[in-house]
């Protein structure tokens, strides 16, 4: 039943990326399409779909009924960073990867996956939990995570890479090249578009103000938009990077090890902490939610924001479609586990 249910939210998803990929093929889309849909996405599409989600699922007098749950989430958040940063010098990942690489172990696609699977698995009493999660995940992905890929590009070259340069950056089509300089911050993504949405809607939401019915409809239209272009962008990438974006090697397993093992266990750690250390007891319903949530897929916009910071595009590409189709087996996995020491929602 876990694994059905994990399998009818990955089906469509693949198919949708499929459908890029085969439209790329066709020669539907010219060279700079995905290029100009990264942007659209990024600047107008995101932030309309995270302030109208912000609007839709939070409520401001929930937060302090459950400030509990919402102390758990931030200081997994807060642990996997440090454990994701000592992985990747561990692992020795390579300049163009680390943001990536970071982002891999620490966010995940929570909404758009997350969210149908938690509600089929456990019914509407998970969503409150979700939503925290969900809270959390969007700080850190445009609070932190987008800006450790921005301060991460390629390397330029000045004369092209050495071959065992050019084998550590998995032979990606992203590497500029341009005379070798030293990457400048731009300080006007200090605020990216998708993080200027979120603190608007909180603003809303706390001041109670309210959004005419035309202006919700229209930016409700345009979030539902942001799930399948980008997933169709992913395709596109992935059909310019070839097939061997997947591939595996040691950044991308190490980034999978952290995401469906090193995560939830973080996660579950600190619950249990919380619990003996503390005295906070959260309800098992909230336990289940945190630690399944905490080992969805990596986001899938993660590709998009690699491509705007010049990072390693189809690298993060390939951990978008190698995590997604993991998710399926992983899910079932970790309930199991849950189950046999005695947690049931």
């Amino acid at each position: 039943m876990v694994f059905l249910t994990s399998l009818q939210s990955i089906i469509p998803i693949v198919l949708l990326i499929s459908l890029g990929y085969f439209l790329k093929g066709r020669g539907m889309f010219n060279p700079t399409f995905s290029s100009n849909l990264s942007r659209f996405i990024m600047s107008v599409i995101l932030p309309a779909g995270v302030f109208v989600s912000v609007l839709h699922h939070l409520h401001m007098s929930d937060l302090w009924d459950l400030r509990y749950g919402m102390l758990v989430v931030m200081l997994t958040y807060v642990i996997a960073y440090i454990v994701a940063f000592i992985m990747m010098k561990l692992l020795k990942v390579p300049k163009g990867r680390r943001g990536i690489f970071i982002n891999m172990v620490v966010n995940d696609n929570c909404l758009f996956i997350g969210l149908p699977v938690q509600i089929a698995l456990f019914g509407p009493e998970a969503l409150p939990y979700f939503l925290l999660y969900y809270i959390g995940n969007t700080i850190s992905v445009w609070l932190v995570g987008v800006f450790l890929i921005e301060l991460d590009p390629l390397p330029t070259v000045e004369n092209g890479l050495a071959n065992d340069e050019w084998d550590q950056l998995g032979n990606s089509t992203s590497v500029q090249s341009t005379t070798a300089q030293k990457p400048k911050f731009d300080w006007k993504k200090l605020l990216p578009p998708p993080l200027l949405g979120f603190f608007t809607a909180l603003i809303f939401l706390f001041f109670e103000i309210p959004l005419a019915p035309i202006l919700h409809n229209t930016l409700n239209y345009l979030g539902d938009m942001v799930t399948p272009l980008s997933l169709i962008y992913i395709g596109i990438v992935l059909h310019d990077a070839g097939l061997k974006s997947m591939s595996l090697n040691k950044d991308s397993i190490g980034g999978i090890v952290g995401r469906f093992v090193i995560s939830p266990i973080i996660m579950f750690c600190v619950i249990m902490a919380l619990q003996y250390g503390a005295g906070i007891v959260l309800e098992p319903i909230a336990i289940i939610t945190f630690v399944v949530q905490s080992a969805g897929p990596v986001i899938a916009v993660l590709p998009i924001v690699a491509n705007e910071a010049k990072s390693d595009l189809p690298f993060a590409t390939g951990l978008v479609m190698i995590s997604t189709i993991l998710f399926v087996v992983v899910i079932p996995i970790i309930m199991e586990i849950l189950t046999t020491i005695g947690i049931t929602a």
